[in-house]
């Protein structure tokens, strides 16, 4: 899938069709929150749209898949996300009931880290059904190159991530040149007697953006089937709209269609004597949804 013609102010998408939606659900397979670019541009010729159409056509199809809790929300959000390789990458939205409200996962966010956690270095587009909350729209002014994201909503013409976000605070004003997807920060040890998924867990937090805190840190969940996945904490000059590793880590879960009650294991290594920690939040939310699991939780100097 080209991005040329995704820069260009004269695109214009409609809303989408239901029609479309029943045919895509019958092309894609279940939990399709990954299309690569190839298959992504095969779609849009198999239906005769165009890829910017296409990424419309998919808000639905990920909306399905929202996981609002009935007594909060219970509204349902979903997002496609465009990275520099073509390849398209749903979210949703994911409540959690009997947390704090500081734990939901935005759509925004939740395309954001399945776009990171495949290894995109560049968010190039986002298509949504109405425009971004101001949460995220801050949330994605820390990305690298956010000048250049544009954001798709149906029937409204292409806008850019600075027209939503005017006279924006960011990284820049903190003197942070790079941002997120193009800035780590420096490794920390390996937990001694670490075995596969403290491993994992360690590797994910030498992957995270933290400019602020410099407490890089990464959580790996381990199913019991023994599938694996991870995911890596992204902070924000504004703080609030940062996520968490374990945020991360469950909407790579749920984007599998991994249910809370199977996960058996769960692991956050972090920074030692960094000025904030996640082992609070983690045994938490954790606690919520898998009491179940064996929780471990490391904190390593840095390398």
């Amino acid at each position: 899938m080209s991005q040329q013609g995704l820069l260009k102010g004269d695109v214009h998408v409609s809303n989408p069709s239901p029609e479309i939606t029943a045919q895509l659900k019958g092309l894609l397979p279940p939990h399709p929150f990954h299309i690569k670019a190839e298959e992504a541009a095969a779609l849009a010729s198999q239906l005769s749209i165009s890829k910017e159409q296409l990424m419309v056509e998919l808000i639905p199809v990920a909306r399905e898949y929202a996981a609002p809790v009935v007594p909060i929300s219970n509204f349902q959000v979903g997002s496609c996300a465009l990275g520099e390789s073509g390849d398209l990458y749903l979210g949703v939205n994911m409540e959690f009931v009997g947390e704090n409200l500081a734990q939901t996962v935005h759509s925004e966010q939740s395309s954001f880290a399945n776009l990171m956690i495949h290894g995109e270095r560049s968010l190039v587009a986002l298509a949504v059904s109405s425009e971004p909350c101001g949460g995220c729209r801050q949330f994605l002014n820390e990305l690298a190159g956010a000048q250049d994201l544009r954001i798709m909503i149906p029937e409204r013409p292409l806008v850019s991530l600075c027209d939503l976000l005017p006279r924006s605070f960011g990284p820049r004003d903190l003197g942070i040149q790079a941002g997120m997807l193009a800035a780590v920060e420096n490794p920390i040890h390996l937990p001694q007697g670490a075995d596969s998924l403290v491993n994992l867990a360690w590797q994910a937090a030498n992957r995270a953006y933290a400019p602020y805190s410099h407490c890089n840190a990464g959580v790996a969940l381990e199913y019991q089937d023994g599938q694996t996945v991870s995911g890596w904490y992204v902070e924000n000059a504004a703080f609030n709209p940062s996520l968490s590793p374990l945020q991360a880590a469950l909407i790579m879960g749920h984007s599998l269609g991994r249910s809370y009650a199977q996960i058996a294991r769960a692991v956050l290594v972090e920074r030692q004597g960094a000025p904030v920690t996640h082992a609070p939040a983690f045994r938490s939310l954790l606690g919520s949804l898998a009491p179940q699991a064996e929780l471990l939780s490391f904190a390593t100097p840095p390398q």
